[in-house]
């Protein structure tokens, strides 16, 4: 360190342009980490053994132009003022016996941001997300204000305290010396998920507070997933959106990153936004995704026109003619399959078969049923799948309300599309369930979804006798012309048998028990019979509805407008979704 550095600091501290503390007032000194110019230790100050951070900020071999150190001098006089909530506050300056100065900061216990969600990401509720975004944007807003701008905005620099509030730290005056003393564009740009593109396209480039912003939209990014940026924003890659999402949240941060600054908003827009956001319950943030969107913005890095899609009914990866702005989707990277039937025909048994798990809630009487939608992702052999396992249609009692928000959960799980539907029925087919088809076909669906179905004949104690199943397939094409033209139409019928095996066994029961060791093995098989078959059907189609487009607006319509006749208008609309035999 110079001569100079020395006497300007020193001079600082006589001046009483900046609070300084003997070295001897701190207590239990215990290095906790390094920062870009050293040690940063955690210590107790004075009596009451306030805990404090001591972080160095000179580098002890800098060489600092006097212009550059006068810079640095004027903005620590600025920092000595500041005092915000969520800042981390710098409350002075000490020196050690050998003469290396520290800044004396704020202590979070709780680490840093990205620490923190890695820890406690599975156990935070949306509002919890909102909250911590707009801690960072309170602290952010009251820099700006103050004409601070803080330059090397990410989850390292975000800390947590005990309380779960968040503080803005390691701003503006190390950020000054770090550009003051190293000609490296490394330490200037900070890490690059987080930084400014301008950055890179533009010489001696000067960050300003739409820096910041752009900062900010991937720190909102990284609270909605949990995860750190990856990608590669000198590209113009972006992370996409993460499920559940609030859409007025996932807008946001787009702006906030938009390569363009001129669209980015100021501090002051994305504070109003957040505020808004921080005053809906846990419920209402979850309506307020939109489904379209979600589905556009997984194909974000491709193209940006989140309108391109509103008219594709098949996403098809073949060689085939097909909407120019479909070129550049690839297939996704899940096959998603939608199990449907009526309710106790085995839909969450071969779920769970599927899967190889107990995800799935099984039915434990005849009369039993799912009122929610259940997910699982799995993978085979390197193949991603997702199995989403719907309401049944006979029993369920829901009231249009609620019939929206399963219709509303399904569209959103599977927003690339679907790979095929597994219909299961569990004995010949019923009246019921030809309407429930005639349903998915002309309602619901368009009239090339049959393409995409496969029946599952489920509880078929002879699966495995290929001459019993060929009886029954010839029994549905006998019996009449609309059971045979499914069909024909179809991509095929299998037949599995999925016995139960949450047997109770009592009193050590033998043969409890080689029921259940018979009846894991049959499900083992009925395994290996539906993955080959998923195997071999359309990999390279994919189905997603116009009609869910459709449905999205009438479920808009209804949250901004839940009036009785709106009530009454959707029950007579989805009437047609409960279907007696």
């Amino acid at each position: 360190m110079t001569l100079l550095v020395k006497a300007l600091i020193d001079k600082m501290i006589k001046d009483g342009d900046v609070e300084y503390f003997e070295y001897n007032e701190f207590s239990s000194i215990k290095e906790i980490g390094r920062g870009a110019f050293g040690e940063i230790s955690k210590a107790y100050l004075g009596s009451n053994r306030s805990e404090v951070a001591l972080k160095t900020f000179i580098n002890e071999h800098s060489s600092i132009e006097e212009e550059k150190l006068n810079e640095f001098v004027k903005e620590l006089n600025l920092l000595r003022k500041v005092c915000h909530e969520n800042i981390n506050t710098c409350l002075g300056i000490t020196k050690n016996h050998h003469g290396k100065y520290f800044m004396v900061l704020e202590y979070a216990n709780n680490g840093n941001l990205r620490q923190y969600l890695s820890k406690k990401f599975n156990s935070l509720e949306w509002k919890n997300k909102i909250q911590m975004a707009l801690n960072i944007t309170c602290g952010l807003k009251y820099l700006h204000s103050e004409g601070i701008i803080h330059r090397d905005l990410h989850s390292k620099n975000i800390l947590v305290k005990d309380d779960g509030k968040l503080l803005i730290a390691d701003f503006g005056l190390s950020k000054k010396l770090v550009e003051a003393s190293s000609n490296s564009i490394a330490n200037t740009l900070g890490i690059p998920q987080y930084t400014d593109p301008r950055c890179y396209g533009i010489t001696k480039f000067k960050k300003d507070k739409k820096s910041d912003i752009y900062g900010l939209g991937v720190l909102l990014w990284e609270i909605s997933s949990g995860f750190p940026p990856q990608r590669d924003n000198q590209r113009g890659d972006r992370e996409d959106p993460i499920e559940g999402t609030p859409l007025k949240y996932l807008q946001l941060y787009q702006r906030c990153w938009d390569d363009d600054p001129k669209l980015r908003p100021d501090i002051e827009k994305v504070y109003e936004i957040l505020t808004q956001l921080s005053q809906l319950d846990e419920e209402s943030l979850e309506l307020q995704f939109d489904i379209k969107n979600n589905y556009n913005l997984q194909t974000y890095n491709y193209y940006r026109d989140s309108q391109s899609m509103q008219e594709a009914s098949i996403i098809n990866n073949s060689n085939t003619n097909h909407d120019s702005k479909q070129d550049d989707l690839s297939i996704p990277d899940s096959r998603n399959i939608l199990v449907v039937g009526l309710t106790s025909c085995g839909k969450s048994t071969l779920c769970n078969v599927l899967t190889e798990t107990h995800a799935f809630k099984e039915s434990e009487r005849p009369d039993s049923e799912t009122s929610n939608l259940q997910k699982k992702n799995f993978e085979v052999n390197g193949t991603k799948y997702c199995a989403v396992d719907t309401v049944g249609f006979r029993h369920t009692n829901l009231s249009a309300k609620e019939v929206l928000d399963k219709i509303k959960e399904g569209i959103y799980l599977m927003p690339e599309g679907i790979s095929q539907i597994l219909y299961v029925i569990d004995k010949p087919f019923t009246v019921g369930e030809i309407k429930m088809f005639e349903l998915f076909e002309k309602t619901i669906f368009e009239s090339n979804i049959l393409e995409f179905f496969t029946i599952v004949r489920t509880k078929f104690g002879n699966f495995k006798i290929p001459n019993e199943r060929q009886k029954e397939n010839n029994k549905m094409l006998e019996e009449n012309e609309t059971i045979a033209k499914i069909v024909k139409s179809c991509e095929g019928v299998i037949y599995v048998d999925n016995p139960p095996i949450n047997i109770r066994v009592y009193d050590q029961d033998i043969n409890d028990k080689d029921d259940i060791i018979n009846n894991k093995k049959l499900r083992a098989r009925s395994r290996t019979i539906l993955l080959n078959h998923l195997k071999n059907v359309r990999q390279e189609k994919y189905f997603k509805l116009k009609t869910w487009d459709e449905l999205y607006t009438k479920i808009v319509n209804y949250i901004e407008d839940n009036s009785p006749e709106k009530e009454v208008e959707l029950d007579q609309g989805f009437k047609k979704l409960k279907i007696d035999e």
